[in-house]
């Protein structure tokens, strides 16, 4: 990591920092699904789906605080030095993208649960049975693309970017910091639209 060389890094440090390490915890948490699976196909419809949704909810309020509140409010605190808060908010950025990945992972199980109970698809003579359609069950794969996307390109990038003015170095960060918060928006927004079907189909089992 010859990017973070000159700065005195702790291992924990290293370890958020690292996109190597992104990887090792995405196959890690690929694996913890996995095993979870079992406990998942115990679970009622409403119980899967309810379970689905407060996952989706946990994801949409970590990136909300994180990405639209913390991001911005902390340059209003007037006494820590600007190139201080840059040098927090890569590890903060870093930690809560290692943090989605185990989201993710257990998102991509609940979803393939939820296809596998015939949740998804055209109505059917069983009732609630394929009440989310195939628009809704996709709705979350911009989401997924998009976080794959942040956390072995773009964030690279930006820890990169932030490391050089940490080092004083210059740097022309403002389209990049753009790009991230349009990408964010994006996740947010898939999120919240697969939660409101979610929730919709919820509704319909009353």
């Amino acid at each position: 990591m010859p990017e973070y060389s000159r700065l005195n890094h702790s291992r924990g440090s290293l370890f958020v920092l690292s996109t190597k390490h992104t990887g090792t915890l995405a196959a890690v948490a690929v694996g913890l699904a996995a095993a979870a699976r079992p406990l998942g196909t115990k679970l009622s419809d409403g119980g899967l789906l309810l379970s689905l949704g407060a996952l989706q909810c946990g994801w949409i309020g970590a990136t909300m605080a994180i990405s639209f509140l913390e991001a911005p409010v902390k340059f209003l605190a007037p006494s820590p030095a600007r190139r201080n808060l840059i040098d927090v908010g890569r590890h903060v950025f870093s930690a809560i993208n290692k943090v989605e990945v185990f989201f993710s992972a257990f998102e991509i199980l609940g979803w393939s649960l939820v296809a596998q109970r015939g949740l998804v698809g055209g109505p059917t003579a069983k009732g609630f049975r394929g009440f989310l359609g195939w628009t809704q069950f996709l709705r979350l794969t911009p989401a997924l693309v998009v976080l794959l996307f942040e956390s072995f390109t773009f964030l690279p990038v930006m820890r990169d970017i932030a490391t050089r003015y940490v080092e004083g170095r210059p740097v022309d960060s403002a389209k990049i910091h753009g790009i991230y918060v349009v990408l964010e928006g994006i996740k947010v927004a898939t999120l919240v639209a697969s939660t409101a079907s979610i929730g919709k189909a919820l509704l319909q089992m009353l």
